[in-house]
């Protein structure tokens, strides 16, 4: 538990249904043969696995909510890379795949503690202020790099209208906060990578 203190974020590294090597990260576009342009067609077996997996994740989420916990939820990040399987067949494909996430969770499971993130900078890919609350960044500009991405801010910012919560959704170094405010890029959060967050 949070202690009262904090909200719960799950970001989903979703491993491929089918098409990699057990023991493997299929959620790597490289490790696996998944087509996701098919998986957002309506009748495809590609459809029912990932419809399959959503429900399985649907009830994990759901013990949540049962709890009265909200999650910060993050599913399908950096789409806009292509790295990741959900990404790799162009943003049309992948918001079409997150529109039947957010139905299935939402409309069909019902799940109502789900605080939807959204990272990928890019305005093509943006699924739209209806199916997001929270838009990010993932920044990893290298070691002892404190710059706050003032451009990246301000993207997002435009994007959304100014109307959505803007956070740094995963990162290296941390920007200097007065650094954030000084120059109007004042990130809500951060969310350090683990093993980057201590010098070994």
């Amino acid at each position: 538990t949070t202690g009262g203190k904090g909200i719960v974020s799950f970001h989903w590294h979703w491993c491929s249904p089918t098409g990699g090597q057990p023991g493997i990260n299929t959620f790597y576009t490289q490790n696996t043969s998944f087509d996701v342009s098919q998986a957002v067609k309506s009748g495809t077996i590609e459809n029912a696995r990932i419809l399959e997996d959503i429900d399985a994740i649907a009830a994990q989420l759901k013990k949540l909510s049962t709890a009265g916990v909200p999650v910060l939820w993050r599913p399908l990040h950096e789409a806009g890379g292509g790295w990741f399987w959900w990404g790799a067949k162009g943003a049309v494909v992948c918001k079409n795949l997150y529109g039947i996430m957010y139905d299935r969770l939402t409309k069909y499971h019902k799940l109502n503690n789900l605080i939807w993130v959204w990272s990928t900078p890019e305005a093509d890919w943006y699924p739209g202020n209806s199916y997001v609350d929270i838009i990010g960044y993932d920044s990893y500009p290298g070691a002892f790099n404190y710059d706050v991405n003032k451009n990246v801010y301000d993207q997002l910012f435009q994007i959304t209208n100014g109307q959505k919560i803007i956070a740094m959704t995963e990162n290296g170094p941390i920007p200097n906060p007065e650094d954030c405010f000084t120059y109007d890029a004042p990130w809500s959060y951060f969310m350090s990578w683990n093993e980057l967050v201590v010098q070994h």
